[in-house]
């Protein structure tokens, strides 16, 4: 389970999304669980998930990259850029086999959606969860729900990784990842490795110019592929970027937003094709948490809804007690509160795991 915003892996955030449109493309946002039927409205989904870019600080920061450097004109448009780059971006085909955004166009089609017909490696994201719209068959029981939302993230985990490599250079994924000087994902993860060595090279000593010492022995750790050595990457505009954030050259400093400790996306390292926790696995562990007192039946049914991918503040609507408690002992931080439930649980399952 998620320990909180603060200290969450790069793809806990990535999953959180894949789970939030999952539960808007099944209407769990404003349909009673009783409905059997969704309509997916291509236009109105699309506002929602904007809202949702735009207005959460998790995704704003985690996601769009609203604090990168140089920073976009407003949070709308890095969100609409993120839509764009991400969401939009066909999934390429390989020898002719299907994408993870064709099998996901396969579960919405096997639900009821219209299909929309593209060529190959020609399929988004949203183009697989949307279609030609239409009525759906709802996505019940949870395991359902799991299922999308696990075939959304997939889909995620290739369309995410360009946008936020860049972020975690610190650098504004508008500028490498459009037009002459857009940069391939290969090397942004080269760039970030090499980063992290010359980092180690300079002791933590940021914000001044690394030594060609240190530039020279993060280099040979990690070489970026296309640059005979060091001098010709930091020649290149783009490596010119990288060391200007390091340097505090651009006048925003490194840690603009701290990448050491509090960037969610520095910790998404490789991609996993492990599914996420689905009902079956999470509900046991949540029962027995609740049976042993650890957690009160409510706080259970909580973070069920949230491995569930359902809405935060729908599901804490649904008791006053847990609202109380919010807003008495956590001062009406959700993630605060969230943060200290998963770190309970966790404390009971790995204690009893020990028991014998």
């Amino acid at each position: 389970m998620s320990q909180g915003a603060k200290n969450s892996g790069g793809r806990n955030i990535v999953a959180y999304f894949a789970g939030h449109l999952a539960n808007l493309v099944n209407g769990g946002d404003t349909l009673d669980p009783i409905q059997d039927f969704a309509e997916v409205k291509p236009y109105a989904l699309y506002e929602k998930v904007r809202r949702t870019l735009t207005a959460s600080p998790r995704y704003l920061e985690g996601l769009v990259g609203f604090w990168s450097y140089p920073p976009p004109n407003e949070a709308e448009d890095a969100a609409d850029f993120y839509f764009d780059q991400v969401l939009q971006r066909p999934i390429g085909a390989r020898r002719g086999e299907p994408t993870t955004a064709d099998t996901l166009a396969q579960l919405m089609v096997a639900h009821g959606l219209r299909s929309a017909s593209t060529g190959a490696g020609e399929r988004s994201t949203w183009g697989a969860l949307v279609g030609g719209g239409g009525r759906i068959r709802r996505f019940k029981p949870q395991e359902k729900l799991f299922e999308l939302s696990n075939r959304i993230l997939k889909c995620l985990d290739a369309t995410n990784r360009p946008y936020a490599e860049v972020l975690r250079l610190g650098l504004c994924p508008r500028e490498w990842l459009t037009g002459d000087d857009a940069v391939g994902v290969n090397t942004l993860k080269a760039a970030n490795t090499f980063l992290k060595a010359l980092k180690d090279e300079m002791h933590g000593e940021f914000g001044r110019r690394p030594t060609r010492e240190e530039l020279d022995a993060a280099f040979a750790k990690g070489p970026v592929p296309g640059f005979k050595t060091v001098g010709d990457f930091a020649a290149n505009p783009f490596g010119a970027a990288v060391l200007a954030r390091i340097a505090g050259l651009d006048q925003t400093y490194l840690v603009s937003f701290d990448a050491e400790t509090n960037s969610p996306l520095e910790a998404l390292e490789d991609e996993s094709d492990e599914p996420l926790l689905s009902a079956d696995e999470a509900t046991p562990f949540l029962d027995q948490a609740v049976a042993a007192g650890v957690l009160s039946g409510p706080e259970g049914e909580l973070l069920k809804a949230i491995v569930a991918g359902r809405d935060l503040s729908s599901a804490m609507n649904d008791n006053l007690a847990l609202r109380r408690r919010l807003k008495n002992d956590f001062g009406g931080d959700v993630a605060a509160y969230v943060e200290e439930l998963s770190a309970r649980t966790a404390r009971f399952v790995t204690e009893a795991a020990g028991r014998p």
